[in-house]
């Protein structure tokens, strides 16, 4: 894979903001952000729930809006990062701020790919709508549904994640912007 596609770090970097301060992985935040997702994945291929246009369609304007908005944020953080670092020697609590920001670029940056994904998957999904693949297994055809079985879960999972993310990013921006500016 190019250097330039590689999007290995920014994922692990997200990752990583999941640890508690003792470097170990929280078991509310790993519950939250991965578990509570994939409960409504698997809700959705057991109630054999299917995106419909409509769906799809709101779909792809919520990926594509939060992708420029998102993209918009991480220049504010990059901002406060300048000024932070102007006043490096002066702020008590540089050091914390600094580490929110780290954080909240690997959340945004992580956000943004998954936006872009959410896009991808609908158009996707919008293409190979309502195929039956059929396999031969055992002397079996067996026909797998991929909008039911792989795209709509894939999809939800992903706008799942992507929602409680967002809502981190405001409470981490929140809180750095009211202990940049004091009360």
């Amino acid at each position: 894979m190019s250097s330039k596609l590689n999007i290995t770090e920014i994922i692990l970097g997200h990752f990583k903001t999941l640890k508690n301060s003792n470097g170990n992985f929280s078991k509310a935040d790993i519950s939250v952000f991965f578990i509570m997702p994939l409960i409504f994945t698997f809700f959705s291929i057991y109630s054999s729930f299917r995106l419909n246009d409509d769906i799809t369609s709101l779909l792809v304007n919520f990926g594509s809006i939060f992708t420029a908005l998102l993209l918009s944020v991480l220049v504010l953080v990059y901002d406060q990062e300048s000024k932070l670092d102007a006043v490096k020697n002066s702020d008590p609590f540089f050091t914390i701020k600094k580490e929110l920001l780290r954080e909240l670029y690997y959340n945004i940056s992580y956000s943004i790919i998954c936006s872009l994904l959410l896009v991808l998957l609908c158009f996707i999904h919008s293409i190979v709508e309502s195929k039956c693949f059929l396999f031969n297994v055992f002397d079996m055809t067996l026909c797998f549904k991929y909008d039911e079985y792989l795209a709509t879960p894939l999809v939800i999972f992903i706008t799942s994640n992507l929602f409680l993310n967002i809502i981190m990013i405001v409470k981490r921006m929140h809180a750095m912007l009211i202990s940049h500016h004091g009360p």
